[in-house]
């Protein structure tokens, strides 16, 4: 289901992707697909989405857009050793998955996105088209 809104980015309920779970009841091994925090932020030179990913890596992290619909995955890298069996653990493994779907306005091949301690920046510039302007006023 996707709402629908005034903005350049909307947010697209999803539910988690059947071949992650398919693959990990074969391994015999449950995967929880969380769906991340995101704080969405327009200017008029484009739009950041800051997302919240406590436990992943840059190697675990999956980015793409396919008709204007942006897909952000990634899985959670614990560093437990193989020997330790733990009693209580809050972070689980598993991963986060979402989308958006971008507006026309944004300019998707130019995507730049940083990840530094557990949130991912997302900024996405808008088209030049599409970017406010000022219109000279010749003298007639």
């Amino acid at each position: 289901m996707t709402e629908k809104t005034d903005t350049a980015v909307s947010k697209v309920e999803t539910q988690a992707p059947a071949t992650q779970a398919t693959a990990a009841e074969e391994a015999g091994k449950q995967v929880r697909v969380m769906r991340p925090a995101a704080d969405i932020h327009e200017t008029k030179e484009g739009a950041t989405i800051l997302i919240d990913l406590p436990g992943v890596s840059h190697d675990t992290l999956d980015i793409d857009v396919d008709k204007n619909v942006l897909t952000v995955k990634g899985d959670i890298t614990l560093d437990t050793p193989d020997n330790l069996t733990p009693t209580y653990m809050d972070v689980h493994a598993g991963g986060y998955h979402r989308q958006f779907t971008l507006s026309a306005e944004l300019d998707s091949s130019q995507i730049d996105a940083q990840l530094k301690d557990g949130v991912l920046k997302l900024a996405i510039p808008r088209s030049e088209k599409h970017k406010p302007r000022k219109i000279e006023v010749k003298a007639a």
